[in-house]
Parts: C-alpha cells; structure tokens; sequence
C-alpha cells in the first residue's frame, strides 16, 4: 500500500456565502497576504473544528 498523499486526502467543498461576506474576504487576504484557504481553515480551527496543523499554510509557490 502505497503513503497517501495530501492530495489524497483532501475533498473539496463548495457553499453559498453572503456576497459581502464573499468580498470581506478576498479583502482581508488582499489586506494580509493570506489565501482565503488559510484565513477558512483557521477560522474552522478556531471555532473548534479539527484541521491538521500543517495544511494551514499557504501552499502558492514562492518564487
């Protein structure tokens, strides 16, 4: 059996937001340089939810 990648173990997930919420948080990522990926996923932790530690990271490539 082969190691699972991250991309193995990733499912995606789509909601319907508030448009103002939607802009809110293109804003703060512009504002601090974060994806919205990275901003979500520690909201969730914050709130509670279980997110692995290392996926809270920007995984853009750094040139």
């Amino acid at each position: 059996m082969r190691p699972a990648k991250k991309s193995d173990a990733e499912e995606t997930l789509q909601i319907a937001i508030p448009l103002v919420t939607k802009k809110s948080l293109r804003m703060k990522s512009a504002e601090s340089g974060k994806t919205m990926r990275v901003i979500v996923l520690k909201a969730l932790a914050k709130a509670g939810i279980r997110v692995p530690h290392d996926e809270v990271q920007d995984r853009r490539k750094v040139k």
